[in-house]
């Protein structure tokens, strides 16, 4: 876990891919642990399940047949990129504790990284009846390269999409399953709003900034850095990652100021006005540092937002959630709050790895 943890903290997911290696820091640090998955044993590895590990999710995850030990590379980015789209259905909220989920994604993820690692500690060929190399749907697809000779490999871009997938989907749950609660700010939910009042110039000064979040918020954990690794020399806009994906997407439109004044108002609505109100406080995308120690480390008090979730974090790195994103924006202002220590590294109410 704490090399797990490192990974997920220290390297930054979205930093550009060499030239000369085709990766960067992130994708070499994944690399190594998959090679280092690779070499040690797993207990129940072998016959670890999707369908044990999901529980009910497991139908929109497990498309193929093949256990993950089993399964070939492009099944396990297939399934990747299903618990990448499943990730959302699979967090549970609850008014008391905050967000939960009965999915072990330490122990899933070590499981999909060791059979990453023999797909990458390896060449192989397919050799037809007549002894020579025969083609294939890996190599027609683009998820392999061949020498002369027919071994094949498997393609750096496509392990940079594995890889970016799972760090920014395993970097949310550490986020989510380890941030603190912050109760109401008063006895009375309506204090809250009191406390922090918004007007209706500071929902249209902020409508720039609510169509960039509405749209990263409906891209898939990890669409936006993959995309970005994808079309390193082209990425400028997140609307091309979701006009990508959803060639028909039609944008959400911002609610009303008597919605938003309300208490519990949904956060992607609800952040861009108190970006207003408290613009030294900054806001990190997936894409852009969010649960990076490098990004979080250099201010009192950051935004995280990667999908539709917005979590609080302090220079320590602590997460912290609420029903209403206006007490967090209170807990910033609060001059006598100490920052806490490093969070656990082990996210709350979920089992250990295997």
């Amino acid at each position: 876990m704490r090399v797990l943890d490192a990974w997920l903290t220290e390297c930054d997911r979205a930093a550009p891919v060499t030239e000369e290696s085709k990766y960067n820091e992130m994708h070499v640090v994944g690399l190594s642990v998959c090679a280092l998955l690779h070499r040690c044993e797993l207990p129940g590895y072998a016959q670890a399940s999707l369908h044990t590990a999901l529980g009910a999710h497991a139908p929109r995850v497990a498309l193929h047949a093949e256990l993950p030990s089993a399964m070939s590379w492009q099944q396990l980015a297939d399934t990747v990129t299903a618990l990448q789209l499943e990730f959302k259905a699979t967090m549970t909220w609850d008014r008391a504790s905050g967000y939960h989920t009965e999915v072990d994604y330490p122990a899933l993820v070590l499981v999909l990284l060791k059979r990453a690692g023999f797909w990458l500690a390896r060449q192989w060929r397919r050799v037809g009846e007549g002894g020579a190399a025969e083609e294939d749907a890996e190599a027609l697809q683009g998820l392999v390269d061949l020498d002369r000779e027919g071994w094949r490999r498997v393609r750096p871009a496509c392990v940079v999409q594995l890889l970016d997938g799972v760090h920014a989907l395993l970097s949310l749950a550490r986020l989510l399953l380890t941030a603190q609660l912050v109760a109401l700010h008063s006895a009375d939910a309506d204090a809250v709003r009191d406390e922090v009042c918004l007007y209706n110039h500071h929902r249209e000064a902020s409508i720039d900034d609510f169509y960039e979040m509405s749209m990263v918020a409906d891209c898939m954990v990890g669409a936006v850095t993959q995309y970005k690794h994808k079309f390193q020399f082209l990425f400028h806009s997140i609307s091309q990652v979701v006009y990508y994906h959803y060639p028909t997407y039609e944008r959400q439109r911002q609610q009303p100021h008597d919605f938003l004044e309300g208490y519990g108002a949904p956060g992607t609505n609800l952040l861009p006005l108190l970006l207003q109100l408290a613009p030294d406080t900054p806001l990190f995308y997936e894409h852009t540092g969010a649960g990076l120690r490098a990004a979080y480390a250099a201010h009192p008090f950051s935004w995280a937002f990667m999908l539709d979730f917005i979590l609080l974090l302090d220079r320590a790195g602590a997460a912290y959630c609420a029903e209403d994103l206006r007490s967090l924006l209170l807990l910033t202002l609060e001059p006598a709050l100490e920052p806490a220590l490093e969070p656990a590294l082990e996210p709350r109410g979920v089992p250990q790895p295997l």
